[in-house]
């Protein structure tokens, strides 16, 4: 049985916590969070212990992994804490906000010997994995073009780090690194970056546009905002062209991404000349496919292959480069 910690009680933190429902080998065991209303409340709805203190919870909890749920730049503070310990950690994405930063932290996660993965959910998430099946079968042929799009309303859940620049960075750190992750993982390493962005009261690039180029060949366009108007739902755009089919997957879920259970998503497949294939997908839990994919490394004492330590430093390369793009209007490349 996995005895599993939570640090952090925000709102992703309960996707996690529901994830852990669903696996038969795993039990919430702890959460720690300094918000000690917010902590007890979770702790009570979970039926776990409560920590004020993360520490505390790593020496006196009954824990073998932990979940990081923070804010972006607290996580190499507790990943460094949690190698410490010993504990194997799932870390919430970003990895971290700068790449310096996310060096020094997967080199301490060698030193410590822990399994490590971070929370790329996008790479488990019904739609893209048809999407990467469909690539990786040949049947899309070489891809003219893809545009990947993430889009929802300003967030005002109590987490105002994330519109901080430092701190969070907005829908460029948020939003945008899921859809360079996935399109790193769909088309390989990355060779250059081009941002077209907007920045808004917050001071952070919150609508961004970024043309991506891979060493493949492959070519891409992304976009991530945060500047919808209100009752714009929290909505995922997929399409790839290629010389044999074209692909286009749309979800829409409600205000936020927590709010999945009244979701929409489909994807069509178009072929020359057969008929269209549309199919409404299953939903399935990314959280929990994310989490059982992670306790099976854990259990086989490896590093993560889905999810590798050297596409985390890279993805975050590209989030720099394309930060770095949009303040000063290059093309920057990455294998300079």
């Amino acid at each position: 049985m996995h005895k599993i910690g939570i640090i952090g009680a925000g709102l992703i933190s309960r996707s996690h916590a529901e994830s852990i429902r669903t696996q038969n080998g795993a039990v919430l065991t702890a959460v720690a969070d300094i918000r000690e209303e917010v902590g007890q409340r979770f702790a009570e709805e979970y039926g776990c212990a409560y920590f004020q203190d993360a520490e505390e919870m790593l020496k006196h909890a009954d824990v073998e992994v932990v979940i990081i749920a923070l804010p972006t730049f607290l996580h190499g503070k507790y990943v460094e804490l949690c190698a410490r310990y010993g504990k194997h950690v799932l870390c919430e994405k970003p990895v971290e906000m700068t790449v310096e930063a996310t060096e020094r932290m997967l080199e301490q996660v060698k030193d410590a010997g822990i399994i490590f993965m971070v929370g790329q959910v996008v790479r488990f998430w019904s739609g893209y994995t048809e999407i990467k099946e469909l690539y990786e079968s040949g049947e899309l042929g070489q891809v003219h073009m893809a545009f990947a799009s993430r889009c929802s309303t300003l967030p005002d859940w109590g987490n105002e780090w994330l519109l901080h620049p430092e701190k969070g960075a907005g829908a460029i750190c948020d939003m945008h690194v899921h859809d360079v992750d996935f399109l790193r993982d769909l088309f390989g390493e990355i060779d250059s970056v081009y941002c077209l962005a907007s920045k808004d009261h917050t001071g952070c690039w919150n609508h961004a546009m970024s043309s991506i180029s891979f060493k493949s060949g492959e070519k891409a366009v992304a976009e991530a905002a945060f500047t919808m108007s209100d009752g714009y739902p929290f909505t995922m755009f997929f399409k790839a062209a290629g010389t044999k089919g074209t692909v286009e997957f749309t979800y829409k879920a409600g205000y936020n991404i927590g709010e999945r259970d009244a979701s929409t998503s489909e994807l069509r497949l178009y072929r020359q000349n057969r008929q269209p294939v549309i199919r409404k997908l299953e939903q399935h839990d990314p959280y929990a496919r994310q989490l059982q994919y992670f306790l099976s490394c854990v259990e086989a004492g490896e590093q993560p292959a889905r999810v590798p330590h050297h596409e985390n430093l890279e993805v975050i390369k590209a989030i720099a480069a394309i930060r770095e793009s949009a303040d000063t209007g290059k093309i920057l490349s990455l294998t300079s």
